[in-house]
């Protein structure tokens, strides 16, 4: 089998990116694949070694479409678990690095720098500094 048909798409969930830390993917691949077509497949397009392969079939299951009576398939596969040499690992399918919490932006405005407030209501009514000087 060709190496480009084989794998599908990697697939993404929470479980599975816990599992990218320790170097084990998994992908979506053709019901025809064996082993060694995605082992083979997983070494020429990633350029990584492989360690072992685990392959398991997906049943499709009966789904019911909201809004109607309808019952649909849902889309059944084959799935590849690849677990890689230790220390190898695949850049697109990574999970990215933490990013650092965003720091406070804003400024806190000092009274000397206070805008005027543009409003009808606020023409009439006094702010706070005006108050504080009239006294």
């Amino acid at each position: 089998m060709k190496h480009q048909l084989v794998i599908k798409e990697g697939l993404l969930s929470e479980k599975i990116y816990a599992q990218m830390e320790s170097g084990i993917y998994t992908f979506l691949v053709s019901r025809e694949a064996t082993k060694n077509d995605v082992k083979k497949s997983v070494e020429t397009q990633f350029k990584v070694k492989v360690k072992k392969v685990n392959v398991l079939n997906r049943t499709s299951k009966k789904r019911r479409v909201t809004g109607t009576r309808k019952m649909v398939n849902t889309q059944g596969g084959k799935k590849a678990v690849v677990y890689l040499q230790a220390g190898q690992s695949i850049a697109l399918l990574s999970p990215k690095s933490q990013k650092k919490p965003p720091e406070n932006k804003k400024n806190a405005k000092s009274p000397d720098t206070e805008t005027k407030k543009k409003g009808l209501l606020s023409r009439i009514t006094k702010s706070k500094k005006e108050k504080v000087e009239g006294k």
